[in-house]
């Protein structure tokens, strides 16, 4: 059952950072416009995590004991991230962006707490 809940979850850590570079990445060289006010450091910052996202999702499909750490990194991020959204910048964030690293947030912290629960392996 372990390794079953670390395969998922290391698949859902692959597709969400798939979806955040190719989002991204399409929306930064301008293929790709929401329809909204995007923040563009907010852009950079969800290429740059999805990237690292890939990462985690290799590290925790394969057990790494690294895992943990980039799960930690990344879901504070995220969490950092929703709080300057809501306190810095509420006046001019997209209730979608908000609404999005919510659902990022949320998923980090899952992951993390499964890569966490099922921790064994120290490489």
């Amino acid at each position: 059952m372990k390794n079953i809940l670390l395969k998922i979850a290391a698949a859902v850590a692959l597709i969400l950072g798939l979806m955040g570079v190719i989002t991204g990445t399409r929306v930064l060289a301008g293929y790709f416009d929401p329809g909204y006010h995007i923040l563009p450091w907010l852009v950079y910052y969800n290429v740059f995590t999805g990237l690292v996202s890939l990462f985690a999702g290799i590290l925790i499909w394969k057990e790494n004991a690294k895992a943990l750490l980039f799960s930690g990194i990344i879901t504070a991020g995220h969490i950092s991230v929703l709080l300057s959204l809501r306190i810095i910048f509420d006046s001019v964030v997209a209730t979608q962006s908000i609404k999005a690293m919510v659902f990022r947030s949320t998923i980090w912290i899952i992951l993390f707490f499964v890569v966490w629960k099922n921790r064994t392996k120290v490489n």
